[in-house]
């Protein structure tokens, strides 16, 4: 829930009847208080103004149960409120991406969200918008320890004001965007380097990446994982990976359900000898904890891509077992099911693999897992 202020107040002296008018951008709202009650905690509001002839002004909101407006009151003391301001309660509205990179989109979007900010969150917005994207040199940038100074080969470096200035200064109040500097500074850091997410450490990596390893030939999963293990993975968190991520968990749901169920025995699940191609022993145990692995990493906040391209490698050996019984390729035999299942027809299988509710399901999604793989390591 946010607190919602909008319009002027008018209240008159109780004495001069002179009467004066309270701008909504002179009330801060602050927790003051609450009790533990019976549907849970209450909350109680308040913004306070210390006007030269009215004297002390209060706006209180209470907020109970959790997520919805109790009460509002206005107390403006002797003197009469002949207006009031239009205040409550309201729940932020949803944005379909959180990534701080995009708090200037939502501002601006926004308005009413925007207005309805109280300076202390949007402090807080503004600090971790920086944060995001600015880093304590000493992390990562090099030292040039001779002459005394950080090389800042990424771009840089950079000042808290004058970046918060070129992204927010025309949307957001003064008081808050120097309250947030403020904050950045207050450690006596006051040049920063780009951190991974800035678009200037992603355009140095592309360039490093062009460089060492230059397009043309097939980045292999082991290649993929040698990438991931030097470079920091910078698409992570990019609208277009997250779609990735969730088609490949998707797939990997499907594909676990498919896979045949090895018995408490030891077997697979039947009392007769496997079929030729039919994943069994060693090739599923490997399979299954591969997914598994895979899954957890790209379930997680923040999955290495180098985990993820060495289990897909040991998958890719799974499948280079069944690719050798028919004497192809790896390759070919997943570009057999084409990068969908239906889209597009297995030719020259046998239809033992054709008809496996799994096969086709593994080499669509080892297709999958590479994509996810180059948009996470910006190739």
């Amino acid at each position: 829930m946010i607190i919602y202020t909008r319009g002027t107040a008018k209240i008159e002296h109780s004495e001069s009847k002179e009467v004066f008018q309270i701008y909504d951008d002179e009330l801060e709202w602050e927790v003051v208080g609450g009790d533990e009650r019976p549907m849970g905690q209450e909350t109680i509001y308040e913004a306070f103004v210390d006007h030269d002839d009215l004297g002390d002004l209060r706006w209180s909101i209470s907020e109970y149960p959790a997520g919805a407006e109790n009460f509002s009151d206005t107390n403006a003391g002797v003197h009469r409120i002949i207006s009031d301001f239009d205040y409550g309660l309201e729940h932020e509205p949803e944005f379909d991406d959180e990534d701080p990179i995009g708090l200037r989109d939502k501002l601006k979007a926004s308005p009413e969200w925007a207005s309805a900010l109280t300076k202390g969150s949007l402090v807080k917005l503004l600090v971790e918008w920086f944060h995001h994207l600015y880093e304590d040199p000493a992390n990562e940038t090099t030292y040039n320890s001779r002459e005394g100074g950080y090389l800042y080969i990424k771009g840089g470096p950079y000042n808290a004001e004058q970046e918060l200035r070129d992204n927010f200064e025309d949307v957001v109040p003064e008081d808050a965007l120097m309250a947030a500097v403020d904050e950045i500074q207050s450690e006596g850091l006051f040049d920063w380097a780009p951190s991974s997410r800035h678009q200037a450490s992603v355009d140095f990596y592309e360039d490093a990446i062009a460089d060492d390893y230059p397009p043309g030939g097939e980045a292999s999963f082991e290649l993929l994982s040698e990438i991931a293990a030097s470079e920091p993975s910078i698409g992570i968190g990019s609208a277009e990976e997250k779609a990735t991520r969730a088609v490949v968990l998707d797939q990997i749901s499907a594909l676990k359900d498919a896979l045949p169920k090895p018995a408490s025995h030891g077997g697979i699940g039947h009392n007769h000898p496997p079929e030729e191609f039919e994943l069994h022993g060693d090739e599923l145990e490997e399979t299954a904890k591969s997914l598994d692995a895979i899954e957890v990493e790209l379930a997680s906040d923040d999955p290495s891509a180098e985990v993820v391209a060495k289990k897909a490698s040991l998958l890719k050996k799974v499948v280079g077992w069944v690719a050798g019984k028919i004497d192809t390729t790896v390759e070919e035999f997943c570009k057999s099911f084409g990068k969908n299942l239906g889209t597009a027809a297995a030719y020259g299988l046998p239809a033992a693999i054709l008809t496996s509710p799994y096969w086709g399901k593994v080499a669509v999604m080892l297709g999958s897992l590479k994509d996810w793989l180059l948009i996470a390591l910006g190739m």
